[in-house]
């Protein structure tokens, strides 16, 4: 595994006590640290910089007044998924007969009857995610995934993030933030994506530790946890 160490740019959720009993034979406790380790396991790097990366890329999600589309209120993932945020209550939406929204910091505003831009306290808004149309859960392959390519790396010079695709653009920033090599980030986070999506194909529910739950049903859904919604603004 590589010896590569998490830079103090970040801070991981996962205690050291965490990472030992990951790097024992011990059975994960949860979904997420069973992905940290199969991240590790197919990869051949380490431990602490899959961690590293799941913790960047959610801390990615949460910034969204930075990373995600403003006029959309959503970030998209290709092969993976979209977040986007929705009004709370679609009662109040389908009340008032709204409709162009926007989104300003914890709630939706909108245009009233006379076309002045309200807000109002029932219209708060949640995280919600939606499969990408070209998953099929049923079709996925089992681990271990086909490598991927960091062909691009070689050629990029540091500059122009916004013509990067979403996944580059999501490695470029873990890169900054943890000090992990890019060519590493970015292999452990098409990772990441994978087993995430294998585990929601075999699992009702895929828990990730202090952000939220992936719910399988009829379609995929996300249900943030109300510190992650706290960290990323919903809530007080």
């Amino acid at each position: 595994m590589s010896g590569t160490t998490i830079s103090d740019k970040s801070q991981t959720t996962f205690p050291v006590s965490s990472i030992q009993s990951l790097q024992s034979e011990k059975t994960p406790s949860s979904f997420s640290a069973q992905i940290i380790r199969d991240m590790s396991t197919m990869t051949s790097h380490s431990i602490e910089n899959a961690a590293g990366v799941m913790d960047g890329f959610w801390d990615y999600v949460s910034n969204h007044r930075v990373n995600w589309r403003k006029d959309t209120h959503c970030l998209q993932i290709p092969k993976f998924g979209t977040f986007i945020l929705k009004p709370r209550s679609k009662t109040f939406i389908k009340k008032q007969k709204i409709g162009k929204i926007k989104f300003l910091k914890s709630q939706f505003i909108y245009r009233d009857k006379e076309g002045k831009w309200t807000k109002n306290e029932v219209a708060k808004a949640r995280i919600n995610f939606s499969l990408s149309p070209s998953i099929d859960l049923k079709s996925l392959p089992s681990p271990p995934f086909n490598s991927t390519s960091t062909q691009w790396i070689e050629n990029w010079t540091g500059k122009g993030h916004s013509r990067l695709s979403s996944k580059r653009r999501i490695s470029v920033s873990i890169h900054e933030m943890t000090g992990i090599p890019l060519k590493e980030v970015h292999v452990l986070l098409n990772c990441l994506f994978r087993d995430t999506l294998f585990a929601i194909k075999s699992n009702e529910k895929v828990n990730f530790a202090k952000r939220g739950t992936f719910i399988k049903g009829n379609r995929v859904n996300f249900k943030a946890t109300p510190s992650f919604e706290r960290k990323f603004g919903l809530i007080e």
